[in-house]
């Protein structure tokens, strides 16, 4: 499934930058795929990224073959591993990651919200977190709303 938030809908147009469900869905497969190796994939490509499920183990290997023959061949390069695949399970934190914590606090939105949200959700946060509070309180506005 090929989850599509609304604050990155400009995202999702060409595909030139890698939407939020991909990046979790490539730490999930312990791998990282630089811009310029997302970027080196055709279009239909990068669908089949965004579309293929890796809700088995059997799926997530497929997929990570996938992507290392795709970026081989059109990249030239080869993917790096950052670690084992995780379960899908194991990807929902327990506790709000520090950087998520202090923009709650500091945008006086309640932290119980958190709990309420589900993996996809979590993860887009935590990432957005990084890079301050406007597309944070956009996204968490979004997923408030659901």
């Amino acid at each position: 499934m090929f989850r599509r938030f609304e604050f990155e809908k400009d995202v999702y147009e060409t595909l030139e930058l890698v939407p939020m469900s991909v990046r979790r869905k490539l730490d999930l497969l312990g791998l990282k795929l630089h811009l310029k190796q997302w970027q080196s994939l055709s279009r239909p490509e990068r669908l089949i990224v965004c579309h293929f499920p890796i809700t088995s183990q059997e799926e997530a290997e497929v997929l990570i073959a996938f992507l290392r023959e795709a970026v081989a061949r059109r990249d030239g390069s080869d993917l790096r591993e950052l670690g084992p695949v995780t379960s899908d399970d194991q990807s929902q934190p327990a506790s709000i990651p520090p950087d998520a914590a202090k923009l709650l606090d500091q945008l006086k939105l309640p932290k119980q919200g958190w709990l309420r949200l589900d993996a996809d959700e979590q993860y887009a946060l935590a990432r957005l977190a990084h890079r301050g509070p406007e597309k944070f309180l956009a996204a968490w506005r979004e997923f408030e709303s659901i």
